[in-house]
């Protein structure tokens, strides 16, 4: 026959092991919700990161403001991070000056230049522990430059 050989308690040890378990507990639940947090706004920086080298990338062998746009999109759509703004697309041209404006990006984009793909993403948090550190969410900025083939 198998023998519990557990300690019996006195009456002085009476709901011990339940006191203690409410103290660890919230510091417990603290520290998974951080890292579940701090885990998920890793992969959101290293994914806008990559849209922004993908846009980058996309200028780089076809400076065309709309095909860039639209890989930038494709690449955060596939990553589900929706309710980004439009990514700012600028270049500088091969002399080291800064294109004119904005609009004119297709016919300002020359071999040589440089390509520049800027995103923001404001970034909610999924656990109330975040909101503690920064309520309202973080934005996160990521800006890619490359030289136009």
């Amino acid at each position: 026959m198998a023998r519990c050989f557990r300690r019996r308690m006195g009456a002085h040890e009476q709901g011990a092991e339940a006191v203690e378990f409410a103290l660890v507990l919230p510091v417990f639940v603290l520290l998974v919700f951080g890292v579940v947090d701090f885990g998920y706004v890793l992969n959101c920086d290293t994914m806008v990161n990559n849209a922004s080298r993908e846009g980058a990338r996309e200028g780089a062998v076809n400076p065309n403001k709309d095909a860039i746009l639209l890989k930038v999109s494709q690449s955060l759509a596939a990553a589900g991070l929706v309710g980004t703004t439009p990514p700012i697309v600028t270049c500088r041209k091969p002399d080291g000056t800064d294109c004119a404006t904005n609009l004119d990006f297709d016919t300002e984009a020359k071999s040589g230049g440089t390509v520049i793909v800027k995103i923001n993403y404001h970034h909610s948090w999924i656990t109330p522990v975040g909101s503690t550190l920064k309520a309202g969410g973080i934005t996160l900025s990521k800006t890619t430059e490359m030289r136009i083939e």
